[in-house]
């Protein structure tokens, strides 16, 4: 079996957990190349990192309390990107590990973490490089529960969560629409 399947295999909490995930990260993984086929981006990613990201960017969902994929609402779902990062650091995918941690919305500054007193480190978990800005954004095109969400859609999500989460998704779209 091949080691992206192998580790997600490894950290999942059942079958279908691991289907949700998997079915939800190839679907992110496609988002991701339509994005790079559009904007021809072929020369300006590590197109390795973007499949290992993509697949390994929610494998924390099998570490928060709340494994209900029909409404992951759970204030320790927003720890999920940390314990991915915690999974993939131990696994050596070191790069994987940053990306993990920084798409939840379109990136938390430390700020907005202590002005909202939201259960993370109180850093900055924002996304720097194009891969992880790819994956940020590719990512909120369809949830773990199969919803597909449109720009529109998505703006008005990020909206109900203050100007700064608005704000950082407006300038991914920037980059990527």
């Amino acid at each position: 079996m091949n080691k992206y399947f192998e580790i997600l295999k490894k950290y999942s909490t059942s079958e279908e957990y691991y289907h949700v995930i998997l079915n939800h990260s190839l679907i992110v993984l496609a988002k991701s190349i339509e994005i790079i086929n559009r904007k021809k981006l072929y020369d300006k990613v590590d197109f390795d990192l973007i499949v290992s990201g993509c697949l390994f960017h929610d494998i924390g969902v099998f570490g928060v309390k709340n494994g209900s994929f029909d409404s992951i609402k759970g204030v320790d779902y927003l720890q999920h990107g940390i314990l991915g990062g915690e999974i993939l650091r131990k696994e050596g995918l070191n790069r994987e590990a940053l990306i993990a941690e920084r798409h939840i919305g379109s990136g938390l500054s430390k700020e907005y973490i202590t002005q909202n007193n939201l259960p993370l480190p109180k850093r900055d978990f924002l996304p720097t490089t194009l891969e992880q800005k790819l994956i940020c954004y590719a990512d909120k095109f369809h949830s773990k529960s199969g919803k597909k969400d449109t720009l529109v859609s998505i703006r008005k999500e990020m909206k109900g969560f203050g100007d700064e989460p608005l704000k950082k998704f407006l300038k991914l779209e920037k980059l990527f629409e």
